[in-house]
């Protein structure tokens, strides 16, 4: 399937979710997509998708996919259920709205389809009970994908976490920025699984890290033209110091002499 326009021109970088989504609901190549499946699932972190195995369906649904771009702790708290109608009205596609596991949906084969799925909450689970429910509710959207991917084959997937109904917004930053991670991967086992998915800057190791940071390159200069000229200076005063002489007897002198004196 070739590259999503629609993740190509999104912003590199942005906070906010309801930027995002609108970028998303008005780009040109919105409608041309068979299905837009919109996943929401309340209390999901970052952190939760790590815990996936590598050969988790998820992970190699991911691992598969032509397109992927990730954002991490965006606020305000997007609301998929709004975006899903927008993209359904604007497109005039038949939209779905269910739970995977217990809600079957019902798709039309013969029209486009918005789907909006709300995964169950894992808001209040922690530990080990967290990882296994995230395993769980993740297996069960993976089976849910792999039927969509091949009754619409062109789609596109938006996959969210937001914040529960009942807690403040500002709670919820909080709550992010504690559990904040570097930005990287969302599911790093897939890029170590999957690297033929990352698209590395052209150019040698130069253009891909930046190691000659102005510090860096100010410390070499200052190495190159003080310090070596005085380390060359050193080498040549030592090189110039000459051994002492030796104390040589005057010309004429006994030590015979001097016994019978």
């Amino acid at each position: 399937m070739p590259r999503s326009k629609t993740l190509d021109l999104l912003p590199s970088n942005t906070g906010h979710s309801r930027s995002l989504l609108k970028s998303i609901a008005s780009s040109e190549d919105i409608c041309d997509y068979d299905a837009v499946i919109l996943i929401e699932q309340e209390g999901l972190h970052a952190t939760d998708l790590r815990t996936l195995s590598p050969s988790s369906k998820l992970v190699q649904i991911l691992s598969e996919s032509s397109s992927q771009r990730q954002f991490q702790y965006l606020s305000p708290v997007a609301n998929l259920a709004n975006t899903a109608e927008n993209i359904a009205t604007r497109c005039g596609s038949d939209l779905v709205t269910l739970t995977p596991g217990s809600n079957p949906g019902h798709y039309t084969h013969d029209s486009r389809n918005v789907v909006n799925i709300k995964l169950p909450s894992l808001e209040n689970q922690s530990g080990g009970t967290r990882k296994d429910k995230v395993a769980l509710y993740s297996s069960q959207l993976a089976d849910e994908l792999a039927y969509l991917a091949t009754t619409y084959p062109n789609h596109l997937v938006v996959y969210t976490g937001t914040l529960p109904s009942h807690a403040p917004e500002l709670s919820f930053a909080a709550q992010h920025a504690a559990r904040q991670v570097p930005t990287s991967p969302v599911f790093d086992a897939v890029y170590a699984q999957a690297p033929k998915n990352v698209t590395l800057p052209a150019g040698g190791i130069l253009h891909r890290y930046q190691l000659l940071t102005p510090g860096i390159i100010t410390v070499l200069l200052v190495a190159f033209f003080v310090l070596f000229p005085i380390v060359l200076f050193g080498f040549k005063a030592l090189a110039s110091i000459q051994s002492p002489l030796r104390v040589e007897a005057p010309k004429g002198f006994s030590s015979q002499d001097k016994k019978i004196q």
